[in-house]
């Protein structure tokens, strides 16, 4: 864990020194190698298990054209095999475009996210076993957390996180449990060590 922490540390940095140059080099990089689009109300689908849900909402709907309503509407890019390029997230205007980049190894999924301007926000990486998240970083401007993922066979079950801020000595702990009905999804809670809960969906 301490190894892929350093080198997200190390490659933040290096981003940050010249990012926005950086992300026209991705962004340039996904217009060539992008086969379609598609564009969507809210967040459209998970990259990584249940992620717009962990922030608390529910998957968006797929729109023909970019809405009057500009703000949380989101624009897809896939390859040829499907996989995700880069998410175009939009704010207040059409002119306020936030984008994360994806980037695919056989064990790895790395994305980089920058706000509107260029400025780095944060990086991310999911390690995989047996087509499962093992375990996910993510490096931001003002701290990071790992997240180590909990099956029961195929069914996640429970993320065990462990956070911290730069400048602090101290790490806070908590677990995301996830619980279903007939196999659907039905709720997400955040359990703290001194028992305290916070529902993070529905």
């Amino acid at each position: 864990m301490k190894k892929e922490l350093d080198i997200l540390e190390q490659k933040f940095t290096e981003i940050t020194l010249n990012s926005i140059e950086i992300e026209k080099r991705y962004y340039h990089d996904v217009l060539n190698q992008s086969s379609y689009q598609k564009i969507s109300k809210g967040a459209l689908l998970n990259v990584r298990p249940f992620e717009t849900q962990l922030a608390g909402f529910k998957l968006g709907k797929e729109l023909t054209k970019l809405p009057k309503s500009i703000k949380n509407t989101h624009v897809y890019y896939f390859d040829h095999a499907d996989n995700v390029l880069m998410i175009e997230i939009y704010g207040q205007t059409e002119t306020i475009i936030h984008r994360q980049y994806y980037f695919y190894t056989d064990e790895c999924i790395e994305s980089i996210y920058f706000n509107h301007g260029g400025t780095l926000r944060n990086i991310t990486l999911s390690t995989h076993r047996d087509n499962h998240i093992d375990q996910l970083i993510n490096y931001a401007t003002f701290g990071y957390s790992v997240s180590q993922y909990v099956y029961d066979h195929e069914t996640l079950v429970a993320i065990n996180v462990q956070q911290k801020e730069h400048g602090q000595d101290m790490h806070t702990n908590f677990q995301v449990i996830f619980e279903y009905e007939d196999c659907y999804l039905s709720k997400i809670i955040r359990q703290y060590p001194n028992g305290y809960e916070e529902k993070r969906y529905p």
